[in-house]
C-alpha cells in the first residue's frame, strides 16, 4: 500500500512539475508576443511619420498626423499574428483661432481645449504573417490630396462620389453636440455592409460594425460634428461609413450627410435601411488610377532592426 502511495505522490509532483513548467513557457511566449507588438507598433509609428500627405492645392502644407492610432488589430482570420494599426491624417487647424475643430476626447493642453482639424484620411498599416508590411488608405474628404508614400508613384486621390451624400432623417432637438452625436450612434444601425472574396462576388457575408466609431469631431465654430464608423470582419475595418451633421446657417435645423469609403481590396455592398446604395469591385481586378479614393499597396518587408 505504501508503494501505490509514493508512486501516486511521484506522479502528482511530476503532474505539477509539467504544469508548472508548461506555465512558465506559456507566459515566456505572451510576454515575447507582448514585447514583438510593441516593437511592431514602434515600426509602422515610424513608417507613418514618413509619409507625407498634403491637400492638392498646398502640397507645402502637410496634413496633420495623430500619432496616437485610431485603432488596433490582428485580424486572425486572414493572417496569423497580422499585427496593424489604424492612423488618422487630418486637415490643418490654427491653434490662434478661436473656435476651431477638434476632435472629441483628444486631451487638452495645459487646460486648453485641443485644436484639431478635421479628418481627412485614414490609413491602416500592417504588417502581416509572411513578413509583408502594407498600407490601405481610404479617402474621408472631397478635398484632393497629394500623397508621398514613397512609392514610385504619387497617389493624389480625389473622392468624388459617395463623398456627403444627404442623408434623410426623422430626429428632432439635435441642436446641441451631445444630442447629435448620440443621433448618429442610432443612424449607424441603419447601414450595413457585405463583402465577398474577389474568386466569388457572388457569396456575401455582412461585416459586423465595430463597437465604438473610429473618429468623433466637431467643429465649436461651426457646430457641425462628424463620426467615423469601421466595419470588419474580425478586427480589421473592411469598410467606412462618416456621418455628418451641419447646422442650418438660420438656426432651424440642419442637415446629415454621410460618406462611404472601402477599407479593402474584396467586392463590398454598402447598404442603407437593407437596401444596396454602392458597391465597388475586386480591386486589383481592375484598372486603378493615382486618382483613386483607396489605395492598397506593398511596402516591403518587416525589419525590426
Amino acid at each position: 500500500m505504501y508503494r501505490v502511495f509514493f508512486v501516486c505522490a511521484a506522479v502528482t509532483a511530476l503532474t505539477a512539475v509539467a504544469t508548472f513548467t508548461n506555465q512558465l513557457h506559456a507566459d515566456d511566449a505572451t510576454d515575447n508576443r507582448e514585447q514583438e507588438r510593441k516593437v511592431r507598433l514602434e515600426y509602422l509609428t515610424q513608417k507613418a511619420k514618413e509619409f507625407k500627405m498634403s491637400p492638392a492645392s498646398r502640397q507645402d502644407r502637410l496634413l496633420s498626423f495623430e500619432e496616437r492610432p485610431v485603432l488596433r488589430y490582428t485580424n486572425p482570420v486572414r493572417n496569423f499574428f497580422t499585427d496593424g494599426v489604424v492612423f488618422l491624417w487630418r486637415h490643418d487647424s490654427k491653434p490662434d483661432l478661436p473656435g476651431a475643430p477638434a476632435l472629441l476626447g483628444a486631451p487638452a493642453l495645459l487646460g486648453a481645449p485641443a485644436l484639431l482639424g478635421a479628418p481627412a484620411l485614414l490609413g491602416a498599416l500592417s504588417v502581416r504573417g509572411n513578413g509583408d508590411v502594407f498600407c490601405e488608405f481610404a479617402s474621408l474628404t472631397s478635398s484632393p490630396l497629394h500623397c508621398d508614400l514613397g512609392l514610385r508613384r504619387t497617389w493624389t486621390p480625389e473622392k468624388t462620389t459617395q463623398v456627403d451624400v444627404p442623408l434623410k432623417v426623422q430626429i428632432s432637438n439635435v441642436n446641441d453636440e451631445r444630442r447629435q452625436l448620440l443621433a448618429m450612434r442610432q443612424l449607424i444601425r441603419r447601414f450595413s455592409v457585405r463583402m465577398s472574396e474577389a474568386d466569388n462576388p457572388e457569396q456575401k457575408k455582412e461585416l459586423r460594425r465595430l463597437s465604438n466609431p473610429l473618429v468623433q469631431w466637431s467643429d465649436s465654430a461651426s457646430g457641425s460634428s462628424a463620426m467615423c464608423f469601421g466595419f470588419a470582419e474580425t478586427n480589421d475595418p473592411e469598410a467606412l461609413v462618416l456621418l455628418r451633421y451641419t447646422p442650418n446657417s438660420n438656426a432651424k435645423g440642419g442637415s446629415w450627410t454621410y460618406t462611404l469609403s472601402r477599407m479593402t481590396s474584396r467586392p463590398l455592398v454598402f447598404e442603407l435601411d437593407q437596401q444596396a446604395i454602392h458597391e465597388v469591385k475586386a480591386y486589383w481586378k481592375n484598372p486603378q488610377s493615382d486618382n483613386d479614393s483607396y489605395l492598397e499597396r506593398r511596402l516591403g518587408e518587416y525589419s525590426a532592426e
